[in-house]
């Protein structure tokens, strides 16, 4: 899946390299990486050591973030400009408003820092549940939840590409009432890093929502405690609101994260199935 995603990537820069900024570098990285991927490949094949085989399963994660930044540039591929005002406007035709602005009227300090929050326990979802499958021992239930989780973070990659988007802090911010969402400690820490770390473009489809669900959803059918299946549907339906709330996604972002999520359950559940059916995996099991 990964190897797919850098030459979809890699392609469409090449192809749309006068208006994506430092085209050749990330051409460059996306075959740096594909390298890296391969070596594992051959190093797993020749030396099947439980570290070795650990990189190979947690590496996705790893790369994420990178990814990520470099699917900021990478969205301008097809259209060359971030197209905010066709958002805009499916907005306006379809709500008869903007769900962003209507949200002003619910705005208060210590509902932005518990959404804050919210929005920002997302990044836990790479650290606590691998870190629970690999103490448990628990191998096909690490293996499912990395690649579904890939699998969101790549069709959103490739979605932003379709319809690049700056997102509503920056089109709807002169209309926004109160101009800005003020917290106590976690709202300007998550602001600040949205400010460094959030590059224009990467608004749909909501990765934050196709990850949290494409997890969460994950979590529900492995073997892990109920209350813990519990806690993860309620952090992925606050940071669903989050997205929205503290207007870093649109509505129908959000929705689209949605969708993401299930198409990447229903890929990683085809592809599980088919190597769970291989002679060779049986053999091992």
């Amino acid at each position: 899946m990964t190897l797919g995603y850098l030459f979809l990537a890699a392609t469409a820069v090449a192809l749309g390299r006068e208006a994506v900024p430092h085209a050749a570098w990330l051409t460059g990285a996306y075959a740096a990486l594909a390298g890296f991927v391969l070596a594992c490949a051959a190093a797993h094949r020749h030396w099947a050591s439980p570290a070795l085989a650990h990189v190979r399963a947690l590496y996705p994660l790893t790369c994420a973030p990178l990814l990520f930044s470099a699917s900021g540039p990478q969205s301008l591929a097809l259209h060359g400009r971030l197209l905010d005002d066709t958002m805009l406007a499916w907005e306006q035709h379809l709500f008869g408003a903007h769900p962003n602005l209507l949200l002003g009227a619910l705005t208060s300090r210590p509902l932005t820092e518990a959404l804050s929050l919210s929005y920002s326990s997302y990044y836990l979802y790479f650290v606590l549940p691998p870190a629970y499958f690999l103490a448990k021992g628990m191998h096909q239930a690490l293996h499912r939840y990395v690649l579904a989780l890939l699998l969101a973070h790549y069709l959103c990659s490739l979605g932003f590409m379709l319809l690049p988007l700056a997102g509503p802090i920056t089109a709807l911010a002169p209309a926004f009432t109160p101009d800005q969402l003020h917290g106590y400690l976690a709202q300007p820490l998550q602001a600040q890093l949205m400010a460094s770390a959030d590059p224009p473009g990467t608004c749909f489809p909501s990765s934050h929502v196709a990850g949290a669900w494409a997890a969460a959803l994950s979590v529900q059918a492995a073997p892990v405690p109920r209350a813990a299946k519990r806690l993860m549907i309620a952090a992925t339906v606050l940071i669903t609101v989050s997205v929205v709330y503290c207007r870093y996604h649109y509505v129908l972002d959000a929705a689209a994260g949605v969708a993401t999520a299930a198409l990447a359950l229903a890929l990683t559940r085809r592809l599980t199935r088919r190597d769970s059916n291989c002679p060779q995996h049986r053999g091992v099991q």
